[in-house]
């Protein structure tokens, strides 16, 4: 598999070898399917040349379309309360297949996303299009603003992070200012009171919520965050990604061998919740643990099959979930495990999401109710980094 290591501070190199393969025109997936599997690695032949190229076809069409709705301003269109969140998975989508901010062809169309995304922080560090202000951090919000800046300040600060080390313009100043002041309201909501130690160490909504005050929905991109800023040399404590992982680790249900939402009350496990476990386990070195390794059979038996099906049944229990973060996160997390388990994973999924592609190159919005609302560019992004997790390009990713 290609792998471009982040040293810091030769952030350089990283640049140069993703812009070299935009000029070559040899996309991240055609390598991928060049390199020897060994012991667990992910299998080179999981899909043949002509899938492969399939793949980067299917790809290129896709952002080719999301470039197409890039807005005025350098967001991509969702509802405002979905911004600067849908615009970083825009940008993350980019950059997982080599397309950096000021270079290639969708060099401009980035600077402006990332000038966008700036803009969108708060004076409290938030990054969020829609939030409190102030100086400091305001709970007092109505659930919906309170949840979508739970999401858009880690999505964005994670994507903030991973452009910063290839990024060796004059923006990457700004860039630093930025991820600061994010990486320190980051800290600020972890070390909110938790009425039960179960939820130590996790994240939940921007507001308070009655029943628990963690999950492992918002906690999996706060911790990806913490890890891409740690590696790009930003001061990051240990002991908060140290807790981080526990909590994790706590959300595992015994019953069902997948991850839960919560690490306290009823069940509710998902494909979405399984895929973060299993990538929040893998980033911390525990691929082999018995919790990722139960959680990669869970996403096999409810795999992707049924495009855009949001409910499934797994011992006799109806669950419910959205299709393309589950999507995302089990194909980022089945990558991590290697194996048996990506082999199984990735043929079928990659042939149901081809079959479903438009023909303007997008993908349908969620069916889930919540999901459906931030439309198209969310779910072709999602989408395109699934298709990606081979490639390999951006560090936090990395197997």
């Amino acid at each position: 598999m290609l792998r471009i290591f982040r040293t810091w501070p030769g952030n350089v190199v990283c640049r140069l070898v993703a812009t070299a393969l935009l000029m070559l025109g040899v996309t991240a997936a055609r390598l991928a399917a060049q390199s020897a599997a060994v012991d667990d690695q992910p299998a080179r032949d999981v899909l043949s040349d002509d899938q492969w190229r399939q793949v980067d076809q299917s790809v290129d069409q896709a952002l080719l379309w999301l470039a197409s709705r890039q807005q005025r301003n350098g967001s991509f269109p969702t509802l405002p309360h979905g911004q600067p969140g849908v615009t970083s998975l825009c940008v993350l989508a980019f950059a997982a297949h080599g397309h950096l901010p000021g270079a290639g062809p969708y060099g401009k169309r980035l600077e402006k996303a990332i000038e966008f995304i700036h803009s969108c922080q708060k004076q409290n560090g938030l990054l969020a299009a829609v939030a409190f202000g102030g100086a400091t951090i305001g709970r007092a919000v109505p659930n919906a603003i309170g949840t979508t800046a739970a999401y858009n300040h880690g999505i964005s600060a994670l994507v903030l992070s991973e452009v910063y080390a290839v990024d060796g313009s004059s923006r990457a100043d700004r860039n630093q200012a930025v991820i600061e002041k994010a990486l320190r309201a980051t800290l600020q909501m972890q070390a909110w009171h938790k009425r039960r130690e179960q939820d130590r160490g996790g994240w939940r909504y921007v507001n308070r919520e009655n029943n628990f005050d963690s999950d492992l929905s918002v906690t999996g991109w706060q911790l990806m965050f913490l890890r891409s800023a740690k590696n790009a040399g930003f001061d990051v404590p240990q002991a908060p990604i140290d807790e981080a992982v526990d909590y994790v680790r706590r959300c595992f249900s015994d019953r069902y061998h997948t991850f839960n939402y919560a690490a306290v009350g009823a069940n509710k496990c998902s494909r979405a919740m399984a895929g973060a476990g299993v990538l929040a386990l893998a980033h911390a070195g525990y691929h082999h643990s018995r919790e990722a390794q139960l959680a990669g059979q869970w996403i096999l038996e409810n795999g992707f099959e049924a495009y855009n099906e949001t409910d499934f049944v797994f011992q006799g229990q109806r669950f419910e979930g959205r299709y393309h973060y589950g999507l995302f996160n089990c194909s980022q997390a089945m990558y991590q495990l290697g194996g048996s388990h990506w082999r199984r994973f990735f043929p079928p999924t990659v042939k149901t999401l081809l079959a479903n592609q438009r023909a303007n190159g997008s993908w349908p919005a969620d069916r889930y109710h919540f999901d459906r609302k931030f439309g198209s560019a969310y779910t072709t992004a999602l989408t395109v980094l699934a298709l990606g997790a081979p490639n390999q390009l951006l560090p936090i990713f990395q197997r």
